[in-house]
């Protein structure tokens, strides 16, 4: 069962950030890891569309994560995409092409030069905020 409630490791979210930024102007994206719903690991995978208003992942790099998970003894918990010029809310397209209700839904906006970043379950068509917390001593 997804929880309403998850954390974040504060170097993660630094990854994360960083990582998008160097995607701008294009969609950069990512799947988030750890355990118990407590984020401890990024790992960024190449946009296949090369677009700033949509993304999907590289295959054969979406393939090499899920083994590292695997290997490492990580649960999948959620995916992190950025909106380069938007607000971090899923827009029609991230809801009507997101098929992993139990997966956290993270988007980073980067308008106006911010990272904003927001956290969600998107079940039935339906958009869940989710609270979360920045662990900021690991």
């Amino acid at each position: 069962m997804a929880s309403s409630y998850l954390s974040i490791w504060g170097p993660v979210v630094e990854q994360i950030h960083h990582y998008l930024r160097q995607q701008y102007p294009k969609e950069g994206c990512g799947i988030l890891a750890g355990h118990d719903q407590e984020i401890t690991h990024f790992f960024p995978i190449p946009n296949l569309d090369d677009s700033p208003h949509s993304f999907s992942f590289e295959p054969q790099a979406y393939l090499e994560t899920i083994r590292q998970l695997r290997e490492l003894q990580l649960e999948w918990i959620g995916v992190v995409h950025s909106h380069p010029t938007t607000e971090p809310y899923p827009s029609a397209r991230d809801i009507a092409n997101w098929h992993y209700p139990e997966k956290s839904y993270w988007i980073c906006s980067l308008k106006q030069g911010h990272c904003r970043l927001s956290a969600y379950y998107i079940r039935h068509q339906q958009v869940i905020p989710v609270m979360y917390q920045i662990i900021v001593n690991r």
